[in-house]
């Protein structure tokens, strides 16, 4: 009978572990203090790289000068056309190659520098006295690799932080690495991984909190998972392990 007993309690001991395991706490911003203020950094303007593609529009009050650097759609009945802007790729070397000012170096900066340099040789060209550049970056776009879903995000804008990313790909769920989330990003030829800890405020001061086109985030999985069909049995059975459990310890006392 002490024998029988002290099997089961055997096997009970190494099953109450299963029916006491909890998730982790998964929290965001674990060390986030309340009315405690902290610096908010704005977005940083975003640099274009090889193999980006960009829209260029040039604007002035006169259509006709403007036409050269833009395709041109005539209105029905009228000889005044719409202007629409091209779409350029940056090459390996990082240039464009622009109507009538031809080449230009562009890889390395910004969308406003772009702008601005365009509009000052337009200016020191004699084509247009006051002309009106815009410049939008058409493949900002975050691959976002995860357990519960992949996907490519197109970004609506010149700015998102991680955050938002995961927000928008429907948040993280319980099986996330969340303290260990990589984001791999390209700059000048080379693939670097970074990690950062969405549980704590200094990913406030990484660089990869605020993302860059073509950046990819990967949400790893929080260790070895259970196959459906052993999750399904942890829920059947554990109020039954439970109470085993306190069988096993009303006959470990009564043994005595």
């Amino acid at each position: 009978m002490k024998t029988k007993c002290n099997c089961w309690i055997l096997a009970v001991l190494l099953i109450l572990p299963l029916s006491c395991a909890s998730p982790a706490k998964i929290g965001y911003l674990r060390d986030l203090e309340y009315n405690d203020p902290m610096e908010a950094r704005p977005a940083p303007e975003l640099h274009l790289k090889v193999d980006d593609r960009i829209s260029i529009q040039v604007f002035s009050e006169e259509v006709e000068l403007a036409a050269p650097f833009n395709a041109v759609v005539p209105r029905s009945g009228s000889d005044v056309g719409s202007l629409l802007g091209s779409t350029y790729g940056v090459d390996a070397s990082g240039n464009i190659d622009f109507p009538v000012l031809g080449t230009l170096h562009v890889e390395g900066k910004t969308l406003d520098e772009v702008r601005k340099e365009i509009a000052s040789e337009i200016i020191r060209r004699g084509y247009i006295k006051e002309p009106v550049v815009k410049v939008e970056l058409e493949n900002f776009t975050i691959t976002v690799l995860g357990e519960k879903s992949s996907t490519i995000l197109p970004i609506d804008g010149n700015s998102i932080n991680i955050f938002q990313v995961i927000a928008s790909t429907g948040g993280t769920v319980e099986t996330d690495k969340i303290p260990d989330v990589m984001v791999i990003r390209t700059e000048k030829g080379k693939r670097t991984a970074y990690t950062i800890n969405l549980q704590t405020k200094d990913l406030y001061d990484s660089p990869v909190f605020w993302l860059q086109q073509n950046d990819l985030v990967y949400i790893k999985p929080r260790g070895l998972r259970l196959s459906s069909g052993g999750d399904l049995f942890l829920k059947i059975f554990s109020p039954a392990v439970a109470a085993l459990s306190s069988i096993a310890y009303m006959l470990l006392w009564t043994a005595r």
